[in-house]
């Protein structure tokens, strides 16, 4: 009976693994076959070079791929190099664990409404304008071009933003594996600075483990677009934001141009990623006399003062971009220079609440079925892999497939398998519906959730579920009634977190709602491309308390349960 249920467990993962891997697959491929003129469902039936000519001519492409390239590789080395100077700096000190806390806000917070409220913060009228103003002498806004900057500064400044903390995280889950105190006492025996041994010792470790992460944040930054339209270049736009506009545009022959883009996008991020294997080996060879130089190292206090310096300032400019939001939500008339608004009201909430209501309860449906599925599937994965361990050397190899399975969704561009999967959608006549937005949100919620599953069920002591067992004599019972209660914490954590990732997803809920359904979140993009401004503000700050007040509820739940430590029912 035993061997059955596990068997069973095994199958039922095997089989959504293979489902999950195969829509992506599909997804991609039905992609290429329309940049060659096969559409059949527009008319398209020969083969033909054609759009790939229309593509080539298109005015500024050069430039496009390039700042696309350019704030992709930067964005991605600088919050790679922030990340592993900030563990190195803060590493058993009390930074390390104020991190921890801060970390969960930080990476709920969707980057759109993120980016509004960087936009506020560095426009030309925006409140670091108003305060030079002052020393300046300015009477009006200065004639700087900080946002959509045509060398995408601004959009490079975001991403670093943004995914600087989600580099920390895996960082902090990479450095549990490594004896890093045991490192360090050797190093300080043979008279090495700390920072010296973490460069030369600890930093290579744990880049390998976190290299994959790194890639997944770098195809997100080459091939993101709500982002894009609020902070990126506007002439000519980023080539993830053109492929958008040929998309989006109502003269079908666009959608082959679109399809070029796409796959012409993926050339890109797989351009990228080679550069990324160059560099690695780059460094290791002008890099591989000093590390066996002997160098004790200097200037520890310098680098460690940098390093914190450098969080401090990430957590300010995300403190204050969340704080103009606010204070443009409620601003009524708020003229250059003064420094603070004139009058306030709340006529920007009571004009956009009656159009908010149907976007944010459609946001909290989609957010809360694809990460409840999205939990499902995880633990369904992890448990099956964890009876793989003690099953056969076959399953186990075929666990660490299933694993990296779940990195796919994250390693290819979005435009480019999104729109072949519509395509499938429109033949099956499922677009437009929300659960078919649900099932395009559960191929990037499911990766977050079973990552931040991973380690919480890796490290669980079994042997409290076998004592379960031989206490009730129902494998189920102790699996619900212990094991799942244990790992309470990371459970909500990870609902949580799946629900913040649904909430931030864009381009899924545009080629799957097919305009039918809307979103906090494609609302407030709309709104950026040329909106009201007060209320955009308002429209990304709901989109930011929805995932914070998730978080706030799972923490209340689980703070509740270790508190009142109740017997649990017999409902099993």
């Amino acid at each position: 009976m035993k061997f059955r249920k596990s068997f069973a467990v095994q199958l039922a993962a095997a089989l959504v693994a293979v489902l999950f891997l195969s829509v992506v697959l599909l997804g991609t491929v039905s992609a290429v076959l329309p940049a060659f003129g096969y559409l059949p469902i527009l008319g398209m039936t020969s083969l033909s070079f054609a759009p790939w000519l229309q593509v080539w001519e298109t005015p500024g492409l050069t430039e496009m791929l390039w700042w696309s390239f350019f704030s992709g590789m930067s964005s991605t080395l600088v919050s790679m190099l922030l990340a592993l100077a900030f563990v190195s700096a803060a590493w058993d000190r009390r930074f390390w664990y104020q991190a921890q806390r801060w970390l969960s806000p930080i990476m709920a917070t969707p980057h759109v409404a993120l980016s509004v409220g960087l936009f506020f913060l560095i426009m030309p009228s925006g409140i670091l304008a108003r305060g030079l103003s002052a020393f300046m002498d300015w009477q009006g806004p200065p004639d700087w071009q900080t946002v959509q900057d045509p060398w995408a500064l601004s959009l490079t400044a975001l991403l670093v933003l943004k995914e600087t903390p989600f580099l920390i995280l895996m960082l902090m889950v990479a450095i549990r594996q490594l004896p890093v105190r045991e490192i360090l006492r050797t190093g300080a025996g043979l008279g090495y600075q700390s920072w010296t041994v973490w460069v030369k010792l600890i930093w290579p470790q744990l880049y390998l483990r976190v290299r994959l992460s790194m890639l997944t944040v770098l195809v997100f930054a080459l091939s993101v677009v709500d982002i894009a339209i609020v902070l990126g270049p506007a002439t000519p736009p980023t080539f993830a934001v053109q492929v958008l506009n040929w998309y989006q545009n109502p003269d079908l022959e666009f959608q082959a141009l679109a399809s070029v883009g796409s796959v012409l996008l993926m050339i890109l991020v797989l351009a990228a990623i080679g550069s990324i294997v160059l560099l690695e080996r780059l460094a290791a060879t002008l890099l591989r006399g000093w590390l066996t130089s002997g160098r004790r190292g200097s200037g520890e206090g310098v680098w460690r003062c940098l390093s914190i310096f450098g969080w401090k300032a990430l957590l300010v400019v995300f403190g204050a971009s969340a704080f103009m939001l606010l204070i443009w939500s409620f601003v009524w008339r708020w003229r250059f220079p003064h420094l603070l608004p004139q009058s306030w009201s709340f006529r920007h909430w009571e004009r956009a609440w009656p159009r908010l209501v149907e976007p944010l309860e459609m946001a909290l449906l989609i957010g809360v079925v694809s990460a409840f599925l999205a939990l499902l599937i995880s633990v369904l994965i992890l448990e099956a892999g964890r009876r793989s361990q003690i099953a056969s050397p076959y399953l186990k190899k075929m666990h660490r497939l299933i694993s990296r399975t779940m990195y796919l969704p994250l390693l290819l561009p979005q435009l480019t398998f999104l729109f072949g999967i519509q395509i499938w959608l429109i033949r099956s006549g499922a677009e437009g519906h929300w659960w078919s937005v649900v099932f395009m949100h559960l191929l990037f919620v499911l990766p977050y959730c079973y990552l931040s599953l991973s380690g919480p069920w890796r490290y669980y002591d079994e042997r409290q579920t076998a004592q379960a067992l031989m206490l009730s004599g129902s494998s189920v019972r102790a699996f619900l009634q212990v094991k799942c209660l244990i790992l309470l914490k990371p459970l909500l954590a990870s609902f949580a977190l799946g629900f913040a990732v649904s909430i931030a997803q864009y381009l899924p809920t545009l080629f799957a709602g097919a305009g039918r359904i809307s979103t906090v979140t494609t609302e407030t993009v709309a709104l950026a491309s040329g909106g009201n401004r007060k209320v955009m503000a308002v429209y990304a700050l709901v989109q930011i308390l929805l995932p914070v007040l998730m978080y706030g509820l799972m923490l209340l739940l689980s703070s509740r349960r270790i508190r009142n430590r109740r017997p649990v029912r017999r409902w099993v």
